[in-house]
């Protein structure tokens, strides 16, 4: 069951960055041509929000099973191996809670936009960063699984 949620989790992951990897693109594309906006570009942003959403309920219930672990005596964080893992256990979650509301509020300034430079501009901020933290999170996991 934990590796459905895990393998689930990822696939969230990597559709919320490749998502926000399109907002960008767009946005950046919209800034330079100075052109309008299409459903897509208010769309996309809540697919990506969505996206988040779901890695929060995937993550909420890995980040229950590594209590259960500790709470068992099968992770001892005074090991020196388990206190690498202790990032997913509590940082992550913090990162992705934040990336998740910059990503809400990308996704509310999309929605209410007055004009299309605006929204642009927004989008591009705001899933920006949420890109980047995603990003960060995914080499974050290649690091702790590749040392």
């Amino acid at each position: 069951m934990r590796n459905v949620i895990l393998i689930l989790h990822i696939a969230a992951s990597i559709l919320a960055c490749v998502v926000t990897l399109l907002i960008i693109i767009r946005a950046s594309i919209g800034l330079i041509k100075n052109r309008g906006t299409s459903k897509w570009d208010v769309k996309l942003p809540l697919w990506a929000t969505l996206l988040l959403y779901s890695q929060l309920a995937l993550g909420t219930a890995l980040f229950i099973f590594y209590i259960v672990d500790y709470a068992n005596g099968e992770i001892d964080l005074l090991k020196k191996t388990e206190m690498r893992s202790r990032f997913w256990a509590v940082e992550h979650f913090i990162l992705m809670v934040f990336t998740l509301v910059v990503s809400h509020i990308g996704w509310i300034f999309a929605r209410n936009g007055k004009t299309p430079r605006l929204i642009f501009k927004k989008n591009l901020l705001y899933f920006g960063i949420a890109c980047a933290m995603i990003m960060v999170s995914m080499v974050m996991n290649v690091a702790k699984h590749a040392v």
